[in-house]
């Protein structure tokens, strides 16, 4: 259990947490980004900023809010991950984190991560709850919808990645010896960074909803499509030594999936009832061991095993009622 730290204390009692937040023109969310950081009140807090030379406004906004900042600079830069590993080169603090113009802190996400470190401070990183939200900042769902999600390296490689990155900060001393992040990386570099992490020490779970992760079509993660997927499955491949994993399998049927809905003139009929169904029998196996529930690795009860076996076995003969109603090859739209 952990125990709660006094905030009347000297700041010199907390650890110093570093948050980085990298951004470009994204001017339409960045003061309530540096709001959700600076309403924490944490005593000992580093702030940095790495704007890639906006002219949508950012400037402004980050000049307004200046004197908050331990550093800030607007110039250009290589892309994301360059921009955050400039910032992760300055930070000093015991904890450290990125939190993306377009995300925002709950209130209480520093005191309970702080807390986490106290509790245990050779952890590799510490990764908490949060929500999927759309882009007004309203709710559409919780990450991680089930409490009992436990962390699973060997899932993290070969599956999804199920660590909600604004909720998850790093250990700087694991940091260090883990290295930064991989700057040829666009999309996964926040999965390579969970993996390699995980190699030195364990995470540690902290079930507090720490932070909202913005989901709208211009993020990267909705926008990347093959691009994406390709890269991940090369991450996956390099971490495994398997060329498509059955997380990789599932990224590209989910693309192929949306691409299919968006180009349906492209496609035969039935095309994407087909892909739908395979990447959803894709998910299944991935649970058929009976560790995974969803996308995430939760314990489950002897019933919850017995629904997925079967829910999966129904999914492939729905597959295949698919295929046979509609034909692979039959008419297009």
């Amino acid at each position: 259990m952990i125990a709660h730290m006094d905030t009347t204390a000297p700041s010199s009692q907390f650890p110093r947490i570093s948050v980085i937040t990298p951004s470009l023109n994204q001017g339409e969310f960045l003061d309530t980004c540096i709001e959700s950081v600076l309403a924490q009140e944490y005593p000992n807090l580093e702030f940095i900023v790495i704007d890639g030379g906006s002219t949508d406004g950012s400037l402004e906004i980050i000049k307004a809010h200046a004197d908050h900042f331990t550093h800030w600079v607007s110039e250009p830069d290589n892309g994301q991950s360059h921009a955050i590993n400039k910032g992760l080169q300055r930070a000093t603090g015991e904890l450290v984190t990125w939190l993306n113009a377009d995300d925002f802190f709950y209130p209480g996400a520093l005191q309970a991560m702080a807390e986490a470190w106290a509790a245990n401070p050779d952890a590799a990183f510490y990764w908490g709850n949060g929500n999927r939200v759309h882009r007004d900042g309203q709710k559409r769902f919780s990450h991680y919808p089930d409490a009992d999600v436990f962390f699973d390296r060997t899932a993290l490689i070969e599956g999804l990645n199920y660590i909600l990155q604004p909720a998850t900060f790093i250990n700087h001393k694991v940091l260090a010896s883990a290295g930064f992040l991989d700057e040829s990386l666009h999309y996964g570099m926040d999965t390579d960074l969970w993996i390699r992490l995980s190699g030195v020490a364990e995470p540690v779970r902290v079930s507090a909803c720490i932070a909202a992760n913005r989901e709208y079509g211009d993020t990267k993660s909705l926008s990347g499509s093959f691009k994406r997927t390709e890269e991940l499955r090369c991450l996956a491949e390099r971490h495994s030594g398997n060329p498509m994993t059955p997380g990789a399998l599932w990224y590209y049927l989910h693309a192929l999936h949306d691409h299919m809905l968006q180009n349906p003139k492209s496609y035969p009929k039935g095309g994407v009832q087909v892909a739908a169904s395979h990447w959803h029998a894709v998910e299944m196996l991935m649970a058929r061991e009976g560790r995974i529930r969803g996308i995430f690795p939760a314990r489950m009860t002897g019933w919850q095993r017995f629904c997925n076996r079967w829910r999966c076995r129904y999914l492939w003969v729905a597959d295949l009622l698919t295929i046979t109603w509609h034909g692979v090859r039959g008419p297009r739209r």
